[in-house]
C-alpha cells in the first residue's frame, strides 16, 4: 500500500511508530547494550573475519577485472558490471565454441 499513513507519516502516527527507524528498531542505539559488552576475543575474531573478508573481496574484484580485460567489448569508455562480465564472457564462450565447431 502507498500513502503516508501505512509508512507511519499520518498525522496521528501510534506509539509503535513513533522512536523507530525503518524496519522498527529504536533510534539512537538503544537496546540492551549487549554491544559494549563484547568481549577482546569476540572482537578479534569479528576484526579477523572482516579482514578475511576484505581480502576475499579484493581477490574476486580482481579476477573481474582480469576477465574485463579479455572480453571484446564494444564500449571501452564504461565499466562492465560484475553481471555484465559475466554475460559478456558467457557470449564470448559460446562465439568460440561456436567458430571452433563450424567447418
Amino acid at each position: 500500500v502507498h500513502g503516508n499513513a501505512a509508512q507511519g507519516g499520518g498525522s496521528s502516527p501510534s506509539g509503535a511508530q513513533r522512536g523507530t527507524v525503518g524496519g522498527g528498531r529504536p533510534r539512537g542505539g538503544g537496546g540492551s547494550g549487549l554491544r559494549a559488552q563484547v568481549s577482546g576475543v569476540q572482537k578479534q575474531r569479528r576484526l579477523a573475519a572482516n579482514a578475511r573478508e576484505r581480502r576475499r573481496m579484493h581477490g574476486l574484484n580482481h579476477a573481474f577485472d582480469q576477465l574485463r580485460n579479455v572480453i571484446p567489448s564494444f564500449n571501452n569508455d564504461k565499466k562492465l558490471s560484475k553481471y555484465e562480465t559475466l554475460q559478456m564472457a558467457q557470449i564470448y564462450i559460446s562465439a568460440l565454441a561456436e567458430l571452433l565447431h563450424s567447418p
